[in-house]
């Protein structure tokens, strides 16, 4: 059920978001601002932009991503467990976006992605034999092996500033989804690194 109510959630607060942005009605408190958080401000934003997102296709493609993966992780490691990987990922997405924005006061963002990346990253953990689809490749991905590109992407396209895209939160959050599925699974990181060696020739 925590993962239906993460989605209801996401949809709730970024309806909420929608109408804000349009009647330009306070919309800021929908958005993390690492510069004003780092002067103690809008920190009502930084624990909403994780619900909230900039468009129906945005918040789509996250709520699909969470419904095919969330569940396993719940199935596996439990609800609360589900709670709070999808919490600290999200902190941890934020953590890295600071680190990297903080001295930048136009910089904006918003979205589930990073604790998306997380549930995603845990998924991947406790049931490395799963294979992912990504939309402009129709090849079925063995899960260990999107993991590591996912990284290697993520970082290339941080370093390059590609696109309006908070890599670095979906680096900070994929981290933390990867300890923590380990951290949480009765057989830790066994099964993923077995998944490693049998890729192996």
């Amino acid at each position: 059920m925590v993962t239906i109510l993460l989605i209801l959630l996401n949809v709730i607060i970024s309806m909420m978001a929608f109408a804000a942005f349009r009647q330009q009605h306070n919309p800021e408190r929908f958005l993390y601002i690492p510069a004003e958080v780092a002067a103690g401000r809008n920190l009502v934003g930084l624990v909403l932009s994780h619900f909230s997102h900039a468009d129906i296709g945005h918040l789509f493609f996250n709520m699909l991503t969470l419904y095919f993966f969330a569940p396993v992780v719940e199935q596996t490691l439990g609800s609360l467990n589900l709670l709070l990987i999808y919490t600290l990922s999200g902190a941890a997405a934020s953590l890295l976006t600071f680190v990297f924005h903080r001295a930048n006061p136009r910089y904006r963002a918003l979205g589930a992605s990073g604790s998306v990346s997380g549930v995603v990253f845990s998924s991947i953990v406790v049931y490395p034999q799963m294979s992912l689809y990504l939309f402009f490749m129709p090849v079925p991905i063995p899960g260990p092996i999107f993991a590591l590109g996912y990284i290697a992407v993520s970082i290339y396209m941080a370093k390059r500033q590609f696109g309006n895209i908070g890599h670095e939160a979906h680096i900070g959050g994929a981290l933390a989804g990867l300890v923590l599925g380990g951290a949480l699974a009765p057989s830790g990181f066994g099964p993923l690194l077995q998944s490693f060696l049998d890729l192996i020739p």
